[in-house]
Formats: C-alpha cells, structure tokens, sequence
C-alpha cells in the first residue's frame, strides 16, 4: 500500500490477484479488491461491516495485509471495467 500522492494514485489498481473481473463483491465473479460501497449519513460519517470469503488476513495470494484502501467519490456500478465507474479517489490508507 502506497498514499504517498495527494489522489491515491501511488496505491495502484484495483487488488485483483487471481486476474478476475470487477463486480459486486459476494456475487459471482469480482476483483479481490472489490468491496461494498459505503454511504455516508448526513454528518459525513460512514461504517462499514461486511463478511468475505475471498479476502485473507496475514497469508496469501488474497492477503490484504500491507495493501491499500481507497475510497472513490461515486457508488460503484459494479459493471463498468476495471473499476465500476467510481470516480475520482477521495481517501487513501494502508491496510495494518
């Protein structure tokens, strides 16, 4: 995982090691990487919970350990490729 750019760029694409498609994440095909959208309330603040079977924490090809998080301004379509027509990057973190 990479922040160092003000736009999230430095993070690289979509985490996507076993060269899938982008789609919604729990329904068939999709990048690794591809995770819910999140919606924030009207004080801006926006949780998030789900469960994977895809994602690995600590070993892996689907290790997200180390790789970055990035949120996108727009809800993602879950179609569009390679990454859901989202827009621009909005926030960057480095998963620990």
């Amino acid at each position: 995982g990479d922040c160092s750019s003000g736009d999230g760029m430095s993070a690289g694409g979509h985490f996507n090691p076993t060269g899938a498609p982008h789609g919604s994440h729990g329904m068939g095909m999709h990048h690794t990487g591809d995770l819910p959208s999140l919606k924030a309330d009207a004080g801006g603040v926006a949780r998030f919970n789900f469960e994977s079977g895809s994602l690995a924490v600590g070993s892996g090809v689907t290790d997200i350990v180390g790789k970055g998080l990035i949120v996108h301004r727009d809800p993602d379509d879950y179609k569009t490729q390679p990454t859901g027509n989202a827009g621009p990057r909005l926030a960057c973190a480095v998963i620990r």
